[in-house]
């Protein structure tokens, strides 16, 4: 398995198999011949990838590929004044009160300690914005392979006294920096840690020399948006392509079932089904518990 393949993540939708690379927002990602033969090979149906305009816009892309809008949540960033200038006076407030609260953040190394403290951070509660926590339960082994594993990565601390109450991990791609895990005790929810850790993040990223710092996507967490948002993030749209590579993958985006529903539906419906959603995922984690 060559380095081109190595990071594709393969997945059954249905009657037909739908690929990506998981790099897909660290380097830009284009179905060469070579990659296209590999998909082949193991039955792949359709190839998506999505178009980094924020650095790399295509001049000339295929006809044949069928395209749908999606999103990040980026922020162009400048400086760490700038930054500071353009977040608002509330959510200065906000950070100026997790310093007076006794959060203290620095960059940590990777460790087993850090894996530890990671991993009690992950099994502090099973429900975390109304919604089931999928990394609650997970090991402490796992954590540490994890840990082991990761590449191009920087982590960030939150400590109150000696104590590891959030941490930050970022991944380094080409140009950009992406947020892939920002996270904190429930139980020190009142001293605005994770406000404590973007500014942190923002500093650490602006001695990196690095332009654009992406967190997640928008429109599938009302709460989570808006924390992005009063942190200077803004949603950006970008084009993803799906590339049909038999004529199962032919048939499935002729009938648009290459896209995952929760893209599919106008924000107006997704609104009032948050609820259900996050009722149905608690539901799911309590199944899960009562299971052990």
């Amino acid at each position: 398995m060559n380095a081109e393949t190595e990071t594709l993540v393969v997945r059954k939708r249905g009657f037909f198999t739908l690929a990506r690379d998981s790099r897909e927002y660290m380097q830009s990602i284009l179905p060469t011949e070579e990659l296209v033969e590999e998909l082949q090979r193991r039955h792949v149906d359709i190839f998506t990838f999505l178009e980094r305009k924020w650095c790399c816009p295509l001049t000339e892309p295929s006809r044949t590929w069928a395209r749908e809008e999606d999103n990040i949540a980026i922020l162009n960033l400048k400086t760490y004044d700038e930054w500071w200038k353009n977040i608002g006076k509330k959510t200065r407030n906000v950070i100026r009160k997790a310093d007076k609260s006794g959060i203290k953040t620095r960059v940590v190394e990777p460790s087993d300690k850090l894996a530890e403290e990671i991993w009690q951070i992950f099994n502090e509660t099973p429900i975390r914005q109304d919604r089931g926590f999928p990394h609650y339960g997970v090991s402490l082994k796992d954590v540490k392979k994890g840990l082991q594993s990761a590449k191009n990565c920087t982590y960030i601390g939150a400590y109150l006294g000696d104590e590891l109450i959030g941490f930050v991990q970022l991944v380094q791609g080409e140009n950009i920096v992406v947020i892939s895990q920002i996270l904190s005790m429930q139980r020190h929810r009142d001293k605005a840690v994770n406000n404590s850790l973007v500014a942190k993040t923002i500093a650490t990223i602006v001695n990196l020399h690095e332009e654009w710092v992406m967190y997640g996507r928008m429109g599938n967490h009302p709460s989570l948006d808006n924390f992005k948002l009063s942190n200077g993030f803004n949603k950006f749209t970008l084009t993803r392509y799906y590339v049909s590579l038999t004529s199962k993958g032919k048939i499935a985006v002729r009938m648009g079932l290459h896209r995952e529903l929760k893209d599919v539906l106008p924000q107006a419906v997704k609104k009032p089904l948050f609820p259900i959603y996050n009722w149905i995922s608690r539901t799911r984690m309590r199944i899960r518990l009562l299971a052990r």
